[in-house]
Parts: C-alpha cells; structure tokens; sequence
C-alpha cells in the first residue's frame, strides 16, 4: 500500500490514521520492519517516487542498460517484455521498440 500526499503534513497525518483505522478495524496487520513513514522519496513496483515525480527505479533500469543484445527471438521477446513495463517512461518507446518486436515471431492469437 502506497500513501503519497503532496500536500500539507496535518493532512497526510490525518488520511494516514483513517487507514490505520481501518486496518485495526479490519484486524489486518503491518510489518513495521517494511513500513516507511513520513519518507519525501521510496521506491515502489520498480519505480522511483520523489518530489512528486515518478522515474525508473535506477536498479532495475541498470538491469535493462546492461542486458546484452539479443540473439534469439525469445531474448528479443524478453527484453521488450521487461521494457514495456516502463514504457510511460521512455518517450516514442513504440517506434524505439519496433525493430525487436519485428524480430520476435507473432502468436498465433495476433495473426
């Protein structure tokens, strides 16, 4: 669960009682040890949030810049599948994306 306020602290306090409420109504528990609170930046589902903003988490891309060229159509297909994730991120990631795509071989679903 992600609780991410740009506004006012007292607010953000407030919002984050009535969800402590509610799990406690809910008997659901939390994990201190992977709670962050009052935190002005975190890392959330391989992205990196700060200052209102949301990139790439810097490790995950990493992963992507180091992948090697791919020789097969199943690395192909692979590479575009974890590129996609973060293709909000990538400006005209369908037409950078368009040469490994043709590469990989279509479904018989996409015939």
């Amino acid at each position: 669960m992600l609780l991410f306020i740009l506004t006012h602290s007292t607010i953000h306090l407030a919002r984050l009682n009535e969800i402590c409420r509610v799990l406690k109504d809910a008997r659901f528990r939390l994990n201190p040890k992977k709670c962050e609170i009052a935190r002005t930046q975190t890392d959330y589902l391989g992205r990196h949030i700060q200052n209102g903003e949301i990139h790439p988490s810097p490790h995950n891309i990493h992963g992507l810049l180091n992948t090697k060229l791919p020789q097969t159509a199943a690395e192909a297909c692979k590479f575009v599948k974890a590129a996609e994730y973060y293709r909000k991120c990538i400006p005209n990631f369908s037409h950078i994306a368009e040469p490994l795509r043709n590469f990989v071989p279509t479904t018989r679903t996409q015939q």
